[in-house]
């Protein structure tokens, strides 16, 4: 069994794994460090069991997504947890886009690179982790989606937006029902009961301070300027 050392979200996380993918995985985030706040490993079963539902995935692959989720459900007993979306940079603050896979989140975030340029920096591609204890912040993570979009960094969160397909674009502030039923889909949900209710009382707090809202929308830039315009004023 091999050892890693990561920083993700600045906690001191111990990885242990069999395959050296999670060396090249996590390269951003190995760190050096004496006491470890997290200690992570891949089941066997679990692994195996990966691999099973998506067999077309590298074993090693499998090993990582095992080890993330072994992570995801340490995280809430330190005020976080893994969400699913895409999380750029803008003007200092964070902006995440999320939605079931396959509607579009990557390339809405596309979008805001191709008419910002460089003002804009893709923190994560699929799986960050929020911070609510430390002003909300987003980090980015190793576990990026196929895309591999990633950077070891960190930004405040200022707005969640639902991505829905649409043939117009308009966007509009959900209520906080509304927006708890989103969000709550899009949260990693730990097995153990007590993780699990510290989770669901962390989205009761993103809920109460970061303004969420519905975004429908095609692949334009009128796409671009609409969810612009209202996530940074």
């Amino acid at each position: 069994m091999l050892e890693l050392k990561i920083i993700l979200s600045d906690l001191k996380i111990q990885v242990k794994h069999k395959y050296d993918y999670m060396l090249r995985l996590c390269k951003d985030y190995i760190a050096d460090f004496e006491k470890s706040d997290i200690t992570a490993a891949a089941d066997d079963n679990a692994v195996l069991k990966e691999k099973e539902m998506v067999p077309a995935a590298p074993i090693e692959t499998c090993e990582s997504l095992c080890i993330y989720r072994a992570i995801a459900e340490q995280l809430p007993q330190f005020d976080r947890f893994v969400f699913h979306g895409a999380a750029i940079e803008h003007g200092g603050n964070a902006y995440l886009f999320t939605a079931p896979s396959g509607t579009g989140k990557t390339t809405h975030i596309n979008l805001w690179k191709k008419y910002l340029g460089n003002n804009v920096n893709i923190i994560n591609g699929d799986k960050p982790i929020i911070n609510v204890a430390n002003n909300t912040k987003v980090y980015g993570t190793p576990w990026a989606g196929k895309e591999g979009y990633q950077r070891n960094v960190s930004a405040p969160l200022k707005a969640i937006c639902i991505l829905k397909q649409g043939k117009t674009n308009n966007i509009t502030r959900l209520k906080s029902a509304d927006a708890l039923n989103h969000i709550m889909r899009q949260v990693y949900m730990p097995h153990n009961v007590q993780a699990l209710s510290k989770t669901l009382a962390l989205i009761g707090k993103i809920i109460e301070n970061i303004p969420v809202y519905m975004l429908e929308c095609d692949i334009s830039e009128e796409a671009f300027r609409t969810s612009y315009e209202e996530l940074t004023k």
